[in-house]
C-alpha cells in the first residue's frame, strides 16, 4: 500500500501541465491573435476568474459527499519573455471519489456554464487506473480533475501566463484566496497531516505508520 502511495504521488506530481520552452508561447500558450495588452491581467483573473473555476471544485465536492481536501499552498512566480508576465502553479485539492460518469457530468456543466473548454480522457491507464477531466481557456489556465480508481480525486489548477497591470512588486501584493474564501459548501479539511498522512475523509488507500515501517 505505501509503495502505491508513493506511485500515486510521483504520478500526480507528473500530471502538472508545464509551460512550453518556447517563449513566444508563454502568453496564451501559443494564440498569436490577442496581444499581452489585450489580455485579462494577472490581478483581474485572481478577482473574477479563479471563482468561477473554484466554483465547479465546489460543484464536484458537494456532489461526492460535501468534503474537500486541501494540499500545499499554491506558488506565485514570474513568467514569460519579459518581466511583467506571473503565473499560479500547483494549486491542488483532493475529493472523496465518486463515480467518474458524476464527475464527467458536474465538470461539463460547470465548463458550460462559465464558457470553458471541456475535454475528457476516459479510458483508464497505468496502474492506478486514473482518468481525467479538463477545463480550461484560451489564456492557457487549467483545471484538471484526475479520478483514481479506489482511491479519490485529484484536482490540479494552473494558470496561463498573464500580464501584470502593475508589475512591480506584484509578488508581494498577490495572494490566492484562501480555501474559506472559495468555497462556502462544504466541509474543509487538510488532505494530508503534519506527517504526510493521508486524511481518510479523502482518501480510500490511507498508508499508516506501520505500514511504512513494515515497507508494505
Amino acid at each position: 500500500m505505501a509503495a502505491t502511495a508513493a506511485c500515486a504521488s510521483l504520478l500526480l506530481a507528473a500530471c502538472v501541465p508545464g509551460l512550453f520552452d518556447d517563449g513566444s508561447q508563454y502568453f496564451g500558450r501559443g494564440d498569436e491573435g490577442e496581444s499581452n495588452s489585450e489580455r485579462q491581467t494577472m490581478e483581474a483573473f485572481i478577482d473574477e476568474t479563479v471563482p468561477r473555476y473554484m466554483n465547479i471544485v465546489e460543484d464536484v465536492a458537494v456532489e461526492a459527499g460535501g468534503t474537500l481536501g486541501v494540499g500545499a499552498q499554491p506558488d506565485i512566480s514570474g513568467c514569460g519573455p519579459s518581466s511583467n508576465g506571473f503565473e499560479i502553479r500547483l494549486v491542488r485539492y483532493y475529493i472523496p471519489l465518486m463515480d467518474y460518469e458524476d464527475l464527467r457530468r458536474v465538470v461539463a456543466d460547470g465548463a458550460q456554464r462559465y464558457g470553458f473548454s471541456y475535454s475528457t480522457d476516459p479510458v483508464p491507464r497505468d496502474k492506478l487506473k486514473m482518468r481525467s477531466v479538463d477545463v480550461g481557456d484560451q489564456d492557457g489556465n487549467t483545471l484538471s480533475f484526475h479520478h483514481l480508481e479506489d482511491d479519490t480525486i485529484a484536482v490540479f489548477f494552473d494558470s496561463g501566463c498573464l500580464p501584470a497591470a502593475q508589475p512591480d512588486g506584484l509578488l508581494k501584493r498577490l495572494r490566492f484566496p484562501e480555501p474559506e474564501e472559495l468555497f462556502s459548501r462544504v466541509t474543509i479539511v487538510d488532505a494530508f497531516d503534519v506527517n504526510k498522512q493521508r486524511n481518510p475523509l479523502i482518501f480510500r488507500q490511507v498508508t499508516t505508520g506501520s505500514d511504512k515501517k513494515s515497507g508494505s
